[in-house]
């Protein structure tokens, strides 16, 4: 799956986002949410509706996790995972007002890494960042590392 996976050189989380939703021919929206982390609360959630995909994600942490926030719940779309929708309502008035919980198709939170969905959208977010992490140096820059340790570890 991670080959067929259009990672953006040099990798960035927009244009990465955008490429996601041409390949599922829907929109991705990404909101940055102030207070969705906490002990028992969730650091992402992906919320599909009929007709859009949205991602929220804590505002209030690195950029950094942001975008491995970001890059779990792609795992799950990308995956195929799906919610269980009993408690929508209850969820989505809770944290999203503004959501409509009839249009909701399917809500998925993280707030640990108890089920094997949750460890498959961790380790698909953490494959992406690596590949992301590796385009992020260029071949002439490793080439020019590999020189300059060559040269300091040779005996000439």
């Amino acid at each position: 799956m991670l080959g067929a996976i259009d990672i953006p050189h040099p990798f960035g989380i927009e244009v990465f986002c955008e490429r996601i939703a041409a390949q599922r021919g829907r929109p991705l929206h990404l909101h940055s949410v102030p207070g969705v982390s906490g002990t028992d609360a969730p650091c992402g959630v992906w919320i599909a509706t009929e007709n859009a995909d949205h991602i929220f994600h804590e505002a209030a942490t690195s950029p950094l996790h942001q975008d491995h926030i970001i890059l779990h719940e792609i795992g799950h779309m990308l995956l195929g995972h799906r919610s269980i929708l009993d408690g929508v309502q209850t969820a989505g008035s809770g944290l999203f007002p503004d959501i409509d919980p009839v249009t909701v198709v399917s809500l998925l939170t993280r707030a640990s890494y108890g089920t094997e969905d949750e460890r498959d959208a961790e380790r698909l977010a953490g494959l992406i960042a690596g590949k992301a992490a590796a385009s992020r140096t260029s071949k002439k820059q490793r080439s020019s590392v590999l020189r300059r340790l060559g040269d300091a570890l040779s005996d000439s």
